[in-house]
């Protein structure tokens, strides 16, 4: 186990996911618009496409078929999310206990994933995107969603006991609700999920990659501080693309355009001079 002894370590205190409100009802906009969307262009594509067959009388059993294919796929969509309702959460609670994974609209614990449950790496199985080297290991990606051991996204995942079978539990540490996924306090569960395996389970080995990934000290599990360096030059990029930009717009314009910039560029330094005299 990477950490310090445990009489060294940092207080455990557990931690409840704080969801992102905005992204969550952009979300749930979207998502429903989508779905109204592509129901009523299905229904659209259906009166537009098979009204003549059907005012016809022709082919009317290939039209059935389709219907009904169409009928049986959209229940099917309905039942997965009626279905699925009950095992998705909005909430994800980290504390003495394990991880527990809550859903505020129907008041209830989804998942729960004790401490104890949390079992060492299955030494024979080397092959699958699953081949763990730790107990606590994890897949990183990076923007394009490839395999990367550098990316920025990082699945975590490890083996847990339920009911006598051992399964393997994947992590991103966000919501699986429909209408929501992201946590404003994601590192924070990440860090004190780390917190909690080095104060309760102690004998679990953790990739280093996962304390690299989310900036989070190894010995005394601290975030570290945001170099000022890459600050100033994420700054100077952005200052440059603004500029690129306006120089593009600039080429573009009119002579005249071009002439009134120049003249409120002018008028500008003319402000900024007289105010550093005073």
């Amino acid at each position: 186990m990477l950490s310090l002894n445990k009489n060294y370590l940092p207080p455990f205190r557990a931690v409840r996911s704080i969801s992102n409100t905005f992204w969550d009802f952009t979300t749930g906009v979207l998502i429903i618009a989508l779905a109204l969307g592509g129901a009523g262009l299905i229904i659209y594509l259906i009166a537009e496409l098979f009204k003549e067959p059907f005012m016809s009388g022709k082919e009317i059993l290939g039209l059935i078929v389709l219907a009904l294919s169409i009928a049986v796929a959209i229940g099917f969509f309905i039942y997965k999310v009626v279905y699925e309702r009950s095992k998705r959460y909005t909430t994800t609670i980290i504390d003495e206990k394990g991880v527990r994974y809550f859903n505020r609209f129907t008041n209830t614990i989804v998942n729960e994933l004790l401490w104890n449950q949390f079992t060492e790496r299955d030494l024979g199985k080397k092959k699958g995107i699953y081949a763990a080297k730790f107990d606590i290991d994890c897949l990183s990606y990076n923007s394009r969603g490839a395999r990367s051991e550098g990316g920025s996204i990082t699945k975590l995942f490890w083996r847990v006991k339920v009911d006598e079978k051992e399964i393997i539990h994947s992590e991103y540490f966000t919501s699986s609700h429909l209408f929501g996924g992201y946590y404003v306090n994601r590192k924070d569960l990440i860090r004190t999920f780390l917190l909690g395996l080095a104060h309760y389970r102690p004998d679990l080995t953790i990739n280093p990659w996962i304390f690299i990934a989310n900036s989070i000290n190894i010995e005394d599990y601290t975030f570290y501080r945001k170099s000022l360096f890459i600050n100033v030059l994420m700054v100077l990029f952005f200052i440059l693309l603004m500029l690129f930009i306006l120089f593009l717009l600039y080429e573009g314009s009119t002579p005249l355009e071009q002439e009134n910039v120049q003249r409120m560029i002018h008028d500008l330094f003319v402000k900024l001079k007289s105010g550093i005299e005073f």
